[in-house]
């Protein structure tokens, strides 16, 4: 059987990840993938902290309209969901804070997101790459994930021109294709709200073949 069209393959991925702590995980169309430019718009405006000090992040991944092409070639894809609270100490230096450089420079703040996202991130992350692995040893050899976020692999990228000390876990996220990951979220049946309260959704993604 043609390893794209085996649905117990799939339902085996879905379960797979739900053991390894995803909180939801669908296999849908990859036609409803959808790439928008004012997703990498926002990485440059206003100009994110990441946006050309991290190698997984813009200007230094693959152009969108070159991830367009690539991503008509698949046909599969399963997208991935990871939730958590955000403590209520974390909800109060946000609401407090001016501006969004100005929660950047709170260093309570900071720790705080380590402890936090930073921590369920990673768990993304593993989960993420175990699902690739699987879906190549299972006859998808061109899976390929994207992440969430930043890389949080190093706490400090080498940066732009050097070579990544990483090169086998490191992903780009869903934003630096410039992937619409709430409309994508949406297409595949799951939930997702952009303007998160106190509950966040982090999203990866697996293009599967």
């Amino acid at each position: 059987m043609d390893a794209c069209n085996n649905d117990i393959l799939f339902q085996t991925f879905l379960t797979t990840a739900r053991e390894l702590g995803a909180t939801a995980a669908q296999v849908f169309n990859a036609r409803d993938v959808v790439v928008d430019e004012r997703v990498r718009l926002k990485c440059s405006v206003p100009v994110c902290r990441n946006y050309n000090a991290c190698l997984m992040c813009p200007p230094n991944v693959m152009p969108l309209d070159e991830f367009r092409v690539v991503l008509t070639r698949y046909t599969k894809a399963l997208l991935l969901q990871i939730s958590y609270t955000v403590p209520a100490a974390m909800l109060e230096r946000i609401h407090a804070s001016e501006d969004l450089a100005s929660l950047y420079r709170d260093e309570a703040y900071l720790e705080g997101w380590e402890e936090t996202y930073a921590v369920i991130k990673r768990k993304l992350d593993l989960i993420a790459e175990r699902l690739e692995a699987a879906a190549f040893k299972g006859g998808l050899k061109y899976a390929t994930a994207l992440s969430a976020g930043k890389c949080t692999l190093c706490d400090e990228c080498v940066g732009a021109g050097n070579r990544c000390r990483n090169p086998y876990k490191a992903r780009p996220s869903m934003e630096a294709m410039g992937i619409d990951v709430g409309e994508t979220a949406r297409n595949a049946g799951l939930p997702f709200k952009e303007s998160a309260d106190d509950r966040v959704v982090l999203n990866a993604l697996i293009l599967l073949c």
